[in-house]
C-alpha cells in the first residue's frame, strides 16, 4: 500500500474528513523529511513512517515537529520519551502497526 494511502486513512480516522488534494501535494515532502499529517480542531497530527526503518519517536524526532498546536498525535514505531514529557506537552503516541497488509 502507498504511502499516501496510508497517510489518508490515518487522517479520516482520527479526523472523520477527507484527506484534501493540498494535503496530498504537500504529502510528497514526506520523502524528504517532514511527517507532518496536517492541523484539524488545534491538534497537529505527524505520521513518521519511513519504509523498512523503524522510526523512533524521541528528542531527535521531535526536530521535525514545526506546526504550534495545542495537542500533538504523533505516530512511529516506539517511543522513548517519558510520559511525564508527553503529557506536559501534549503530545499523544500512537504506534504505526507495520503488520498492516491490507486496510
Amino acid at each position: 500500500m502507498s504511502i499516501d494511502k496510508i497517510r489518508e486513512y490515518i487522517w479520516f480516522t482520527e479526523t472523520r474528513t477527507t484527506y484534501s488534494n493540498a494535503q496530498l501535494i504537500s504529502s510528497a515532502q514526506s520523502e524528504t523529511g517532514t511527517y507532518h499529517l496536517g492541523t484539524y480542531g488545534g491538534t497537529a497530527y505527524y505520521f513518521c513512517y519511513v519504509p523498512d526503518e523503524q522510526t523512533t519517536l524521541d528528542f531527535a524526532l521531535l526536530g521535525h515537529v514545526q506546526e504550534q498546536a495545542e495537542q500533538y498525535i504523533i505516530y512511529a514505531d516506539v517511543c522513548t520519551l517519558p510520559d511525564t514529557f508527553l503529557q506536559q506537552h501534549h503530545i499523544i503516541f500512537k504506534k504505526i502497526p507495520r503488520d498492516i497488509a491490507r486496510l
